[in-house]
C-alpha cells in the first residue's frame, strides 16, 4: 500500500462520495474507485458502503481511517524533520491563538521571531480554544497559545505560561461601573455579547446562572469571537461581554465591572500547546522559548 492510497480513502471519507473526492483530487472517478477497491482488497474488508446520499464509512472502515490519519500525520512530520535536517531550519511556523490572548504577548513574540529569523514565515490563525485544539490534532497547526483545557488532553502537549482571570466588561460609561460588589442577580436584566453555546466559557456562564436559579443571560449578540474587533459592538452600548483581564479591552473603551470575587469563576491557565508526538521545528522551539522568556 502506498501513502497516496491513504490520501485517496481519506478524501472519500471527507467528501462523502467518489465523485466529489475525485474532483478534489483532480483524478477520474474510475481511477479513484479502483484505488479504493485496491485498498479494500489488501485489507480484506470493505471501508465504505454506498447509500442514496453517497459513501458511508463501515465499522471496519472507521477503525482503519483513524489509523490512516495518524499515519499521514507521522509521514508529514517525517518529511518536515528531514527537510529541517537538510536546511537547518524550518521556514514556516503555523501559529494559532485565542482572541482573548494579550496582543502584547502574541504579536510581540511574533515580532521578535521575525527579527531573529529574517527568512522565517508565519501563518497566524485566530480561533477559540476548542477549534485550535482540533486544528493541532489534525496537523494543521504547529503551535497554539490559548487557555489550557481543565482536563488534560492526551493528544496534546501543554506548557503553562501564566494564569489569569477573565472579566465581565462593559462600555466605560455603563451604569454598572459605578457600583461595587455586584452579584449575578444584579446582571439578570443586562444584555450580553457572548460566544456560541459550544464554547466552554459560555457554558460556564450559563451554568453559573442556572446554579443560582437565575434566568439565562439575555443574549443580544452571539458570536464565535473570531476577532477582537467585535468589542466595538459593545462600545457605546449597555451590553456586557467577556474579555481577558490582561488583554485588549482597555484599548477598545471597555472596563471590567466590579463583580464579587465569588460571583463567577473565570480563572484560567494559559499555555502553548502542540500535538503529542509531533515534530517541532527549530522555529517552533524558538517560539516556545520566546513565549516562556516573556512570561518570566
Amino acid at each position: 500500500m502506498e501513502t497516496r492510497d491513504l490520501e485517496y480513502v481519506l478524501a472519500v471519507e471527507t467528501h462523502g462520495g467518489i465523485g466529489r473526492a475525485a474532483e478534489a483530487l483532480d483524478m477520474t472517478q474510475p481511477a479513484l474507485t479502483k484505488a479504493v477497491q485496491r485498498v479494500e482488497a489488501q485489507l480484506g474488508v470493505p471501508l465504505f458502503e454506498r447509500t442514496t446520499l453517497g459513501m458511508r464509512v463501515t465499522q471496519a472502515g472507521a477503525v482503519f481511517l483513524e489509523r490512516a490519519r495518524r499515519i499521514r500525520l507521522e509521514y508529514e512530520d517525517a518529511i518536515k524533520e528531514m527537510r529541517g535536517i537538510q536546511t537547518g531550519e524550518q521556514g514556516m511556523l503555523r501559529l494559532g491563538y485565542s482572541p482573548s490572548m494579550p496582543n502584547a504577548l502574541v504579536l510581540g513574540a511574533c515580532r521578535q521571531l521575525i527579527r531573529e529569523r529574517p527568512v522565517a514565515r508565519l501563518r497566524l490563525t485566530m480561533r477559540v480554544a476548542r477549534e485550535l485544539m482540533d486544528l493541532l490534532q489534525a496537523g494543521e497547526l504547529d503551535l497554539a497559545i490559548a487557555p489550557l483545557p481543565r482536563q488534560a488532553n492526551p493528544a496534546l502537549v501543554s506548557r503553562e505560561l501564566f494564569t489569569d482571570r477573565l472579566a465581565v466588561v462593559a462600555d466605560e460609561n455603563h451604569p454598572l461601573l459605578r457600583r461595587r460588589n455586584l452579584t449575578l442577580a444584579d446582571l439578570t436584566d443586562q444584555q450580553w455579547l457572548l460566544p456560541s453555546s459550544h464554547v466552554l466559557i459560555r457554558q460556564q456562564i450559563d451554568a453559573a446562572f442556572t446554579e443560582l436559579g437565575l434566568p439565562a443571560p439575555i443574549l443580544r449578540v452571539e458570536t464565535d469571537f473570531g476577532s477582537t474587533a467585535l468589542f466595538d459592538l459593545v462600545r457605546g452600548t449597555e451590553m456586557l461581554c467577556i474579555a481577558g483581564s490582561t488583554s485588549n479591552g482597555a484599548q477598545t473603551g471597555l472596563r471590567p465591572i466590579a463583580l464579587r470575587p465569588d460571583a463567577l469563576d473565570l480563572g484560567r491557565r494559559v499555555g502553548v500547546m502542540s500535538r503529542a508526538g509531533a515534530y517541532l521545528s527549530p522555529l517552533a522551539l524558538r517560539m516556545i522559548g520566546i513565549f516562556e522568556a516573556r512570561m518570566q
